[in-house]
Formats: C-alpha cells, structure tokens, sequence
C-alpha cells in the first residue's frame, strides 16, 4: 500500500485520485473483488457501479470526503447479487464509522454540538442520534460480558438520595466491571439472577459482610 492509499485508513480500498478544494476530496475503489456472499463462489462479475460520497475524518484544519465506487455483483453460480462491503462503512450511511466515532469522542469529551457543526459540517440533530447510538452500542457491549473469574466485591457511599452501591472489580485484569445501586441482598437480587457468567467465577475476594458472604 502506498503512502497515498495509507491515508484512508480503510483496507482494500485504492487512491485514484485526490483533489485539494476547501475540503480534501478522495476518489477510490476496491482493490479486489470478493468471493460470493451467499454460496462462496470464487469467480464473480460487475454487473454496475454506483458512487457513494461519505465524510470520513479530518485532515488538520480540512474535511476528507471519500467518493468510493461501490460495485455491484452477479455471481453465475446462485445467480444472485450483492454489493461489495467494506471494512469501517455501513450501509446507506453517508460518514464512515471512523467519521462517527471521531464526533462521538469530541463531544463525549465536552466539545458542544454548535462546534462540531462548524468543524464537521454535521447539523446538532445528527451529532445527538450518533453520540446516542454509540452510547447504545457500548451499553450492549457491556451488558453482554461474561463475569470475570476472580471477582472483587465492595461497597461505597454514591449519594445521600440514592445511598450506597456495590463495585464489581475483574482482579485478574484490574478493571471495573460494574456499579450497581444497593448493597442489601434483595435490591441486589435481580441485578445477581440476571448477571451473565456467574458460574463461571472461581475466586471471590470481598470483606466480612453477611449479605455478600450470602451473595458469594
């Protein structure tokens, strides 16, 4: 790959040309063409290309705007079509993931959403539904951890309104798993019957507390 194709960031894909205006515009197209999506043949034909125009990172002080050519395919084997997929883009969406996420750090950062409208030519509205959307993604990611093998037990005080809460710690990699309200055994209850991978833990490290000699 060559210094100029590096600057995507995105695999596969080739620089045809690049153009300097007000914003960086890059012109690019895939470098191979895939094995069929549905029965895995090998050999497969473009049947069209359409042009897909994205926002997709900044270069200092300037916007990058990919114009990637987008083919379609026919495979002869199960005759049927696709389009070609790639790494870092999703689907009729007009920022790459790279784009989206570099919004979501800045704002989660403290960056309002009236400066990031100027600097990434994004209206307030859109910078709202892509920090929630990957607020929700990250929620499902954690939701769905499996608890850690040795597993650390402690209370804190968390507010006068809404008491105290329980810290789940992974000892094994020194990470925080989780911050649930309550430290009795029943508000605790549902959060412990729904918790994935519970079978799985083989040390817990805690204090002398009945409720959590209980929970153990």
């Amino acid at each position: 790959m060559s210094p100029i194709d590096s600057i995507l960031g995105i695999r596969d894909l080739v620089v045809q040309r690049v153009e300097r205006r007000r914003d960086i515009h890059v012109w690019a197209r895939p470098t191979k063409r895939p094995v069929c999506e549905y029965c895995a043949h090998e050999v497969v034909r473009i049947k069209a290309t359409h042009q897909r125009t994205l926002k997709h990172t900044r270069q200092g002080n300037q916007l990058m705007v990919l114009h990637l050519s987008v083919p379609k395919y026919h495979c002869p084997d199960c005759n049927r079509y696709f389009r070609h997929r790639f790494s870092g883009i999703r689907p009729r969406l007009r920022a790459t993931e790279a784009y989206r996420l570099e919004v979501f750090e800045a704002h989660e950062g403290g960056v309002s959403q009236r400066k990031l409208t100027v600097t990434h030519s994004i209206g307030s509205a859109t910078v709202e539904r892509w920090y929630q959307s990957f607020v929700k993604r990250r929620v499902s990611e954690l939701s769905s951890r499996a608890c850690p093998q040795v597993l650390g037990i402690d209370e804190h005080f968390f507010s006068r309104k809404k008491g105290y809460a329980m810290t789940l710690v992974d000892l094994k990699n020194h990470k925080v798993f989780d911050v649930v309200l309550g430290r009795s055994e029943s508000s605790l209850h549902g959060y412990l019957k729904r918790l994935p991978g519970k079978e799985h833990v083989r040390l817990i490290v805690m204090d002398l507390s009945e409720t959590y000699r209980r929970i153990a």
